[in-house]
């Protein structure tokens, strides 16, 4: 089954500080581990099929449309960059593992490395925390996001996600809204998530 990835690497370039000479090998797989990863936890099985069915069919339209435009695209933009971020300068090849280092160039430091991350992370988690809302709003419109999964296997919306940044989404399993985003671990079970 071939992988549709639902931005391009142009995309990430254009919408994040990523270098327009940085090789799209680099960063290509990304794209399907944070829409599997981030984006179906978010969204549930269910709605991310109805994506991905629509994108490959050039079928999306309406509250569809607006959520991808809107909400989707910008959380992979910035969630690729962060991964990338994170091992963009680390090289597996023939010879093993060795970091890449430019000429003429200072490599950054984990701190840096981990700041700049952080900070891409981020504004993913506040493009999630504004899809989930933008769902809680739509519910009644976008029924594969408040109707059970297909199989026990699908990912339920309902269930528990955590992002690296500091923000703690968490669902009660009976009721997948807004009430249930919480802030820096502020409300009732809540925990807040740092990277270090």
């Amino acid at each position: 089954m071939a992988i549709t990835y639902l931005i391009t690497s142009q995309e990430i370039k254009l919408n994040t500080p990523m270098g327009g000479n940085v090789d799209s090998d680099k960063f290509i797989n990304f794209i399907n581990d944070c829409q599997v990863m981030i984006l179906e936890p978010v969204l549930g099985t269910k709605l991310f099929d109805k994506i991905v069915t629509d994108y490959n069919a050039d079928t999306l339209a309406g509250l569809y449309l607006q959520m991808f435009d809107d909400y989707i695209k910008p959380v992979l933009w910035h969630s690729v960059f962060a991964e990338y971020v994170k091992i963009g300068s680390i090289i597996v090849g023939n010879g093993g593992m060795y970091k890449h280092v430019a000429q003429d160039a200072e490599a950054a430091s984990m701190e840096d490395i981990n700041y700049v991350a952080k900070n891409a992370q981020s504004k993913a988690d506040t493009y999630i925390e504004r899809l989930i809302r933008f769902l809680c709003d739509q519910d009644a419109n976008i029924p594969e996001y408040t109707t059970n999964q297909d199989e026990d296997y699908d990912i339920d919306p309902a269930n528990a996600l955590q992002t690296i940044s500091g923000w703690y989404l968490t669902g009660s399993g009976t009721d997948k809204c807004c009430d249930d985003i919480v802030s820096g671990g502020s409300g009732s079970g809540g925990s807040y998530i740092e990277l270090e």
